[in-house]
C-alpha cells in the first residue's frame, strides 16, 4: 500500500495507526526487520544519514526530512489461523439474546457472535498494539507515555471486530483478557504492574457502554495472572490435582491443589511467536523431516518439531548448538535457538515449582491457547518444554469464559469469587525455581 508523508515523528509510528500496519515484534529496536518498506519519494533520515528516494529502509529507523514523501509499505499478512472455538464439555446456555464475547490476546485478538447457544459469526484480526513491542512487559513500557494510543489502538481494533460480527439484535458483550490488556481496553494507566509490588490499579472492572451495548470484563487475579485465566480455570472447572497453562504470548499457570488454589505467570516471552510466522499463509504448522521444503518458514508449533528433530537427528546438541554448518534453509539462527530454549525452560521451570512448591505432580493440565491447539505434545516433551504429564487440549477456554459472562451476567459474581482465591507465587521468590530452570534449558 501507498501513503503520503508530511509528519515527521518516526515512520513505524505513522505507519501503525494504518488498518492493515506492518508488524513490530520487536519494538521498533531495529533487530526483526518485519517493519521494511519502500521509500518512493522526499528526504528521509535513515539510521543518522539522509537518504534520498527510492530507497528501502526499516521505517522505524527512518523519518522524513522533506516537506513531503510517499512511502510503500507491505501490509501483515492475515493469520491463517487465530482460535475463536474451545473444547470444553459444558455447552454455552441457550439464550434468547445474542451476545458477543472477546478475548483480548496480546498478539490476537478473537470475538464471536452467539445466538441460542450457537456460534452465528466470527472475527479475529491482529492486535495492532503489537507495534509498542510483542509481549506485555513490552506494552507496560510504553504505557508511560503512549497510555491513549495504546487504548485507542486496542478499541479501534475491537470496534473493527463488533462491526464484522454485526451488532444488531446484540444484548451484551464480554471481554477477557490478561491484566495489561484489559486494563488498556478501559484506559487504565499498567505501569504499576512492571514494577514491585506489580500490583495492578484494577482487577475488576465496572460495566461499561460501548457502543451502545452493556459490556463486562471477566476479572483479573493478579498483575500478571488475567481474567484469561479466570475464565479458563473456571470453565475447566480444575479439580484439586488440575492444572491449567495457557500457552499464549505469556504463559500463565492456574494449579489446584488440596491446600488450595497457587497460580504463576512464567516468562516464557513471546520467542515461539517472534521467531516463528505466526501461521502466516505458507508456514507450516508442523514439521515431519529436516528434508522438507517449507518455503514459508516455520510458525511456533513447527519450531517446537524443528527443535526435536534436530536434536534426534544430531543436527542439535544437547546445549542446542548447532553441530554442523549445512543446515536446512528454513532453520533458526543460533541466537534464535538460545531464545526458544529459554522460553521453554521457562514453561516447564514454571509448571515444575508450583507442583514442587504444593508437594504434589498434577494428575492432569489443561492445555490453552492457539499455540497449544497446534502443538505437537510429543515433541514438546522431548525437548522438554511440558514435563510428561497427561494432557488435554481445551483450545480458547479465555473467550468461552467471555461468551458465558456474555450470556449469563450474572455469572460476575462466580467469577468475581474465583479471581479473589488464587495464591500469586512469583516463580523468582520460590527457591527452586532457579535450579529447575536451569535443568531445562538443555535439549
Amino acid at each position: 500500500m501507498k501513503k503520503i508523508i508530511t509528519q515527521h515523528d518516526i515512520l513505524a509510528r505513522l505507519l501503525q495507526q494504518e488498518a492493515d500496519a506492518p508488524h513490530f515484534p520487536c519494538n521498533l529496536r531495529g533487530v526483526c526487520g518485519k517493519c521494511r518498506v519502500k521509500l518512493l519519494a522526499g528526504i528521509w533520515l535513515v539510521d543518522g544519514k539522509t537518504v534520498n528516494a527510492p530507497a528501502e529502509v526499516l521505517s522505524c529507523r527512518t523519518r522524513l526530512l522533506s516537506a513531503c514523501g510517499e512511502v510503500e509499505f507491505f501490509p501483515q499478512p492475515e493469520i491463517r489461523s487465530i482460535l475463536a472455538d474451545w473444547d470444553l464439555p459444558e455447552p454455552l446456555p441457550d439464550t434468547p439474546d445474542a451476545v458477543v464475547g472477546i478475548d483480548l490476546g496480546t498478539t490476537t485478538l478473537a470475538a464471536v457472535k452467539l445466538c441460542r447457544g450457537k456460534i452465528v459469526n466470527r472475527a479475529t484480526s491482529m492486535n495492532p498494539q503489537s507495534v509498542f513491542g510483542a509481549d506485555v512487559v513490552s506494552r507496560i513500557a510504553a504505557a508511560g507515555e503512549h497510555l491513549p494510543q495504546l487504548a485507542e489502538l486496542l478499541r479501534n481494533a475491537v470496534d473493527a471486530l463488533l462491526d464484522k460480527l454485526d451488532l444488531r439484535g446484540v444484548k451484551r458483550i464480554a471481554v477477557a483478557g490478561n491484566t495489561v490488556m484489559s486494563s488498556l481496553f478501559h484506559g487504565v494507566d499498567p505501569t504499576p504492574i512492571g514494577s514491585a509490588p506489580f500490583t495492578p490499579s484494577v482487577r475488576f472492572f465496572p460495566e461499561v457502554t460501548h457502543r451502545g451495548v452493556p459490556l463486562l470484563t471477566v476479572p483479573c487475579i493478579s498483575g500478571f495472572l488475567g481474567g484469561d485465566v479466570t475464565a479458563g480455570a473456571v470453565e475447566t472447572a480444575l479439580a484439586p490435582g488440575e492444572m491449567l497453562v495457557d500457552l499464549g504470548t505469556n504463559c500463565e499457570i492456574i494449579f489446584s491443589t488440596p491446600q488450595g488454589v497457587i497460580g504463576s505467570a512464567a516468562a516464557a516471552g513471546p520467542a515461539f511467536e517472534q521467531y516463528g510466522m505466526q501461521a502466516l499463509p505458507g508456514a507450516a504448522d508442523h514439521l515431519f523431516s529436516l528434508d522438507e521444503e517449507t518455503a514459508g518458514g516455520l510458525c511456533g508449533s513447527s519450531l517446537v518439531d524443528f527443535l526435536a528433530l534436530a536434536r534426534e537427528k544430531g543436527l542439535l546438541d544437547e546445549r542446542g548448538l548447532y553441530t554442523a554448518v549445512k543446515r536446512p534453509a528454513y532453520a533458526p539462527q543460533a541466537e534464535e535457538i538460545a531464545e526458544l530454549l529459554n522460553a521453554k525452560a521457562a514453561i516447564s521451570a514454571g509448571i515444575r515449582s508450583l507442583e514442587a512448591y504444593a508437594g504434589i505432580q498434577a494428575d492432569k493440565i489443561y492445555l490453552a491457547g492457539g499455540f497449544a491447539r497446534h502443538l505437537d505434545l510429543n515433541n514438546a516433551v522431548k525437548i522438554g518444554m511440558l514435563p510428561p504429564r497427561k494432557y488435554q487440549v481445551v483450545g480458547n477456554a479465555a473467550l468461552a469464559g467471555a461468551c458465558r459472562l456474555a450470556a449469563e451476567p450474572d455469572r460476575l459474581n462466580r467469577l468475581e469469587k474465583y479471581a479473589a482465591l488464587p495464591q500469586e507465587l512469583p516463580l523468582n521468590t520460590l527457591e527452586f525455581f532457579e535450579k529447575l530452570f536451569i535443568q531445562s534449558l538443555g535439549l
